[in-house]
């Protein structure tokens, strides 16, 4: 697999965690970054302007909702929000392991994604278990 689809499954694969976060504004921009290299290839920067993305919901948006759903006593939110910064975490992960290693990264495994939580996995079979929500395996869907 080139490059250029090797990224537009990591997109897509990345679009459908935020799918489950129902964080939309990167689910967009996922789904442009996986039709454009479907297409194209990788645009110089454009990965790192999406690391710098996901890095900055980490710092910033992830601690306020936190703040916000404790306040309320929302132990569902705290729960949910709980899983979007382990699936944001996973997903800064795949970015800076891709950029620092390129398709070797990711050479013979496949990506799964939780289909409870938006988990990502990347190996050559669906975990047993989902790493952040506890979902058997049979709730992952290989993405292909």
């Amino acid at each position: 697999m080139g490059q250029s689809n090797r990224l537009s499954v990591i997109y897509s694969n990345l679009k459908k965690a935020a799918e489950k976060q129902q964080n939309f504004a990167l689910v967009t921009e996922y789904e442009r970054l996986s039709e454009k290299n479907k297409e194209e290839g990788v645009a110089g920067g454009t990965l790192a302007g999406l690391l710098e993305m996901v890095s900055s919901d980490l710092v910033d948006l992830i601690p306020k909702a936190a703040d916000v759903v404790k306040s309320h006593g929302d132990r569902g939110g705290q729960r949910a929000l709980k899983w979007g910064e382990t699936v944001t975490k996973i997903q800064k992960s795949l970015m800076d392991r891709y950029l620092k290693k390129g398709d070797e990264a990711f050479e013979g495994k496949d990506f799964y994604v939780c289909q409870a939580c938006g988990f990502i996995y990347s190996g050559t079979e669906a975990p047993k278990l989902c790493a952040a929500c506890k979902a058997p395996s049979d709730r992952f869907e290989k993405i292909k």
